[in-house]
């Protein structure tokens, strides 16, 4: 009987270990490119790097870019986060039981739990009573409601109110935490307070604010078509950009003029089926004079464009220039990992799999301080990259023409001894 403990301990050890390893590599000939990223000479032992897709990334990774690995000088792999870098203010309320509402000397607290599974939080509203005040909070942590932690001390909340205007800050953020209880101490402002403030409610907040960034890609602009649009003269800009890549706005640098004109902008990747992004009007005019136009739609990947623009009897615009632009993709990784360098990113393997790295929930939405950002090399290929072996059917075409003219045969052979069953069993007259 005492094998089978022993049997139960070495499963656990085994597993602990297998855990532990490290993972089996992915061959590295499915990636087709790679380029090569300098780190700094100085080695960092800590801190954040990063670097944003390029042109030639955006074009050759996939749509959701869960194809690219980066590896260090020594040949490790190095986790990273990818984030579209699009401007995000998001805040999400939980629901939340209070309980040990108390006031101590000045200060009112009360406690709050967030129930068994907690998800992340980190930002309180504190509603109190009165006006004309500034008050000091204090947030704090628990796991088990006994033993708790600071997360925000001497927080400032105010409400100053003057010719029927309101100001105010009630809002209070602190580290992102997956506490399960919360308690807020409110301190009473010693200039309007006589007691300990009243405190109206609290809610719990998970908040996500990010800043955006965008990153341009200025086109070839061919020469200008007159066409004619609804059987109305009009004008046709195509524009190439080099390379396939997100746009989600277009940028027009236009000469002087005022102007309102109906436009069409498609993506005519496949001109037989060009897709409409937008269309309105282009509009300047002596209160909004700016030499640019900005046409705005959802994201959509192309690589040429084509801008109609109706004129009737009016000369064409004088369009300079035209720039698309996208969120950033950001590569977000340690610098620690990185090693002494290059860094090499692979990328191109329409078959991988998405890494899902665990730095992914350990970083937080804006690191403090910002990575210290990269530039990537020139694109290379990737000299032992093996395309995945096509199809039997695509690697020998012929073979389908055999198999089906061996089909017949033996459908003919099989028909034409029906034929002379049949006439060997009819009547003799």
């Amino acid at each position: 009987m005492r094998q089978i403990p022993l049997a139960i301990a070495a499963g656990a050890v085994c597993a602990a270990l297998w855990a532990q390893a490290p993972r089996t590599p992915e061959p590295l000939s499915a990636w087709q490119w790679f380029k090569d990223v300098q780190v700094p000479r100085v080695q960092m032992s800590s801190g954040l790097l990063d670097f944003v897709f390029d042109r030639d990334m955006l074009n050759a990774t996939r749509a959701d870019h869960a194809d690219v690995r980066l590896y260090n000088g020594t040949g490790r792999e190095i986790p990273y986060v990818l984030r579209v870098r699009r401007e995000v203010d998001t805040s999400r309320a939980f629901t939340a039981r209070e309980f040990n509402r108390s006031t101590e000397g000045g200060i009112t607290q009360a406690s709050y739990d967030l129930g068994e599974q907690p998800q992340q939080h980190n930002e309180v509203e504190i509603e109190t009573a009165g006006d004309n005040f500034r008050r000091l909070v204090d947030v704090q942590g628990s796991s088990d409601g006994a033993e708790w932690y600071t997360l925000v001390s001497g927080a400032i909340t105010f409400r100053f109110t003057a010719r029927g205007k309101t100001v105010e800050q009630k809002s209070v953020d602190y580290p992102v935490s997956r506490y399960r209880y919360l308690r807020v101490r409110v301190d009473r402002d010693s200039q309007v307070d006589r007691s300990a403030p009243e405190l109206n409610g609290v809610r719990i907040f998970r908040s996500v604010r990010m800043t955006g960034e965008m990153v341009s890609f200025q086109g070839i602009v061919e020469s200008r078509d007159a066409d004619r649009v609804n059987s109305r003269p009009g004008s046709i800009w195509r524009v190439d950009f080099g390379a396939r890549i997100p746009m989600e706005r277009v940028v027009l640098a236009m000469g002087g003029g005022l102007f309102s004109r109906p436009y069409q902008l498609d993506a005519v990747d496949d001109p037989a089926s060009p897709t409409s992004l937008a269309s309105g009007i282009l509009y300047r005019s002596e209160d909004n004079p700016d030499g640019q136009q900005t046409i705005q739609f959802p994201e959509h990947f192309a690589r040429r464009v084509k801008l109609t623009v109706t004129d009737d009897r009016n000369a064409p615009l004088p369009i300079l220039e035209f720039t698309a632009q996208s969120a950033a993709r950001e590569v977000v990784f340690e610098a620690q990992s990185s090693g002494a360098g290059p860094i090499r990113v692979y990328y191109g393997n329409p078959r991988a799999l998405a890494p899902r790295y665990d730095l992914a929930a350990r970083l937080p939405a804006e690191p403090s301080p910002a990575p210290l950002r990269l530039r990537p090399g020139p694109q290379r290929e990737n000299p032992i990259y093996r395309p995945e072996p096509k199809p039997f059917s695509e690697r020998s075409p012929w073979l389908v023409y055999v198999v089906l003219g061996a089909a017949s045969l033996v459908l003919a052979a099989i028909l034409l001894s029906l034929v002379r069953a049949s006439a060997g069993e009819l009547p003799v007259a």
